[in-house]
């Protein structure tokens, strides 16, 4: 659409005549001298160029963040072939575990799966009326040999897989603090089954991926109130209770009223206090981000507990990882740790400190209370913080999300108190 306009011009007091496009463009409309060499062909053709790129790189600079990456579910129905093919193997006696019987009588019922990828690894079930979750563990390559030699029988002895689990997989984990035999009763029966007690290879082979990681926490960490209960194992796969992880989602935290809000950080306070003092040490958990906290409703508040495990570790295990981490080469900081675990850059042999700087309330303060801006997130205190408290409460959340300056940082204790006080004063909770 155009429209015809007189503009005075600073030339002489002269009117010439523009016409005004759509855009908000003007140009003359009898171009002549420096005009028409402006609007040349080539000219034009450099101009419309320049355009284009600018325009690409900022319309995919904007599609690349506004748009998630699409996700790969597993389907259901491979799923519940792979479940049918558990079972199938536990009838034969090649797969054991107190939860395969339920799992294989019908008791439990798959509603979906949760995982991402082709093959399923986190699947949502009901069993006695309530939601559970079943994670399944890779296994081991079935080509590879399993570090023991078998008794004529085919089997496995129980000292053997008392020694070879204390010392490949929980002296790993615990180092010098060693492990007590109810553990190893537990763990050889749930590998060996209930049924005949007899730990094949095949068995073996399944139970080795359950020790390595997650369900071996699981089990070390069962009484713990802050760690999903578990209910047993079957094959490689072992369940646990589902804890609804909605309450802490980024794009809902700032509608949440400010007493739920308060009553969340406390409880994420709460889990920081009691895993930094396991009776195995401090599990410190480097994969920190809301939907990895599950919440339960209590009568005084919420119970929030940690519902991803994989990138968490007790204390002596964390120092291996982050030695493993100290061999790449840096130039900078954020370059070096493991996720939320972060150590520094050493700008001397540009290599990372095998220490770490960063614990479990520093990266609650700096990737669930405030904005993490790096994965566009709200953070539980960006609003609605009353105007009574905003100062101190800022002002205490920037020295708490700070990384230390010294290795290993303990868990400020007098941080903690401080930041309940104030939360408690904001809602005048006793």
């Amino acid at each position: 659409m155009r429209r015809r306009m007189v503009i005075k011009t600073p030339e002489g007091g002269l009117e010439r005549l523009y016409s005004v496009v759509s855009g908000g463009m003007l140009y003359p409309r009898n171009p002549t001298g420096l005009y028409k060499w402006l609007m040349s062909s080539r000219l034009k053709l450099l101009l419309l160029c320049t355009f284009a790129i600018m325009f690409t790189f900022f319309s995919y600079d904007t599609v690349k963040r506004k748009v998630p990456r699409r996700v790969i579910r597993c389907s259901d129905s491979a799923s519940q072939l792979f479940l049918q093919e558990l079972c199938d193997n536990y009838t034969k006696g090649l797969a054991s575990g107190s939860f395969c019987h339920p799992l294989c009588s019908g008791q439990v019922i798959y509603k979906q799966c949760l995982g991402h990828g082709i093959t399923p690894h986190v699947l949502k079930a009901s069993w006695k009326g309530n939601d559970i979750i079943l994670k399944v563990k890779k296994v081991l390559d079935k080509n590879l040999t399993l570090n023991a030699s078998l008794t004529e029988s085919n089997q496995f002895d129980r000292n053997y897989f008392n020694v070879n689990t204390n010392q490949s997989y929980v002296q790993y984990i615990l180092d010098e603090k060693g492990i007590n035999m109810e553990i190893l009763d537990y763990m050889y029966s749930e590998c060996a089954g209930h049924d005949d007690g007899i730990l094949s290879y095949q068995k073996m082979w399944y139970c080795q991926a359950l020790l390595a990681g997650e369900f071996l926490l699981s089990i070390l960490l069962k009484d713990s109130q802050n760690v999903p209960k578990l209910y047993g194992t079957c094959g490689h796969v072992f369940a646990v209770e589902d804890v609804p992880d909605e309450m802490l989602e980024g794009k809902f935290l700032d509608k949440r009223p400010w007493t739920t809000k308060v009553k969340l950080a406390l409880a994420l306070l709460d889990m920081v206090e009691r895993l930094d003092n396991t009776p195995y040490g401090t599990l410190y958990m480097c994969d920190i981000k809301s939907e990895n906290f599950g919440v339960l409703t209590t009568d005084s508040g919420y119970l929030i507990k940690p519902i991803d495990l994989d990138f968490s570790w007790l204390s002596s295990q964390m120092k291996q990882v982050m030695v493993k981490e100290s061999e790449k080469w840096c130039t900078k900081d954020s370059e070096c740790g493991f996720k939320a675990c972060r150590s520094k850059c050493d700008h001397w042999t540009r290599h990372c400190d095998p220490d770490f700087y960063t614990n479990n309330l520093i990266n609650i303060c700096r990737l669930i209370f405030t904005t993490n801006a790096r994965i566009f997130k709200f953070g539980l205190f960006d609003q609605g913080v009353p105007r009574n408290i905003q100062v101190r409460l800022s002002l205490l959340l920037q020295d708490c999300s700070t990384p230390s300056s010294e290795p290993s940082p303990p868990t400020s204790s007098s941080m903690i108190r401080d930041l309940r006080q104030i939360l408690h004063d904001s809602i005048n909770l006793t």
